[in-house]
């Protein structure tokens, strides 16, 4: 018998469950997810402290300002990854319409234009966004308001995770590329002239598709593999990040990123470092709204190992 066999027992288990919580009253969806942040916070010590040694260093860097409530913003924190748990089974089961009414967009002028050039030149679209807000809505929202399809990339998370956040990021219309072994995908996807979204926050894995720069003032590897498909097939790179305003959700764009004509990877690395300040300016704005949890500062053991941003700068392949 398939070691696999209870893999789809399960996964229509969890469909089943998750169907009817996402049928419930808006309130009770939104409450359970509450409940269900603040009980990972109280019981997932690992994680708490994480986010509570994240948040500290942050106001001792002057990234966050001083009299920032540590432990207000990572239980706040933490709630706000619950609420977009229970919104994403919402999502997954009911649609991107039952949002629609409650999804507001900011500086969102120059996206048709873009969007219209795109199409006329054939030339791809890399949407980068961070884990702020409820970001499982922001492809599909996007794809809802204003009408394109968009191919996610995000790294696997087993086998039965991967079979629920591949029905729900398939949502934004394209397919759903691993992050690890996509890189063909990626590329063939914005060489014809599609669109990618992905997210740009995580800590990055030594090697071409990092760097060592800086984020909320510290040292952190960065991911500049976006950077680089947009550089090499001249694809706009378009930043945006989700936030809750009440019980509303706020896509806010930030300034779209052209690369030059011919790769550059100082451009690459210029734009990365860029989009670092750009997140941690929106975090200092909203600091209850990114995921703290996460270990995003995390260093190599060895210093010494390939480290691009602190290279000599050649040309890459």
């Amino acid at each position: 018998m398939s070691q696999g066999y209870w893999l789809k027992p399960a996964l229509w288990a969890i469909l089943g469950l998750t169907w009817l919580l996402s049928h419930l009253p808006r309130r009770a969806t939104l409450a359970l997810g509450d409940l269900g942040g603040w009980a990972f916070y109280r019981l997932s010590r690992r994680r708490r402290s994480i986010a509570l040694d994240n948040i500290q260093k942050a106001k001792e860097n002057g990234a966050l300002p001083s009299d920032v409530d540590t432990a207000d913003v990572a239980l706040k924190s933490f709630r706000n990854l619950g609420r977009t748990t229970a919104e994403a089974f919402c999502l997954l089961h009911r649609g991107v319409g039952y949002f629609r009414d409650g999804c507001d967009f900011e500086n969102w002028e120059p996206i048709p234009g873009i969007l219209e050039e795109s199409a006329r030149g054939k030339r791809g679209l890399v949407f980068l966004t961070a884990h702020a807000g409820n970001w499982e809505l922001s492809p599909a929202a996007l794809t809802d308001r204003f009408g394109f399809k968009m191919s996610v990339v995000g790294r696997t998370q087993g086998r039965l995770s991967d079979e629920v956040l591949i029905r729900l990021r398939s949502l934004a219309g394209g397919e759903f590329i691993y992050k690890d072994g996509g890189a063909r995908a990626m590329l063939a996807t914005l060489k014809s002239g599609g669109a990618l979204g992905t997210l740009f926050d995580q800590a990055a894995v030594v090697g071409p598709g990092s760097a060592l720069l800086t984020f909320m003032g510290r040292p952190a590897l960065t991911t500049t593999a976006p950077l680089r498909l947009a550089a090499k097939t001249g694809s706009t790179v378009i930043p945006l990040f989700c936030r809750r305003q009440g019980d509303r959700h706020v896509i806010e764009f930030a300034r779209p990123l052209v690369p030059p004509q011919g790769y550059d990877r100082d451009w690459v690395i210029e734009k990365a470092q860029g989009l670092n300040d750009t997140l941690a300016d929106f975090i200092r704005r909203h600091p209850d709204q990114w995921m703290w949890s996460h270990r995003r500062w995390k260093m190599p053991k060895k210093r010494q190992e390939v480290l691009p941003g602190e290279k000599k700068r050649g040309r890459e392949g």
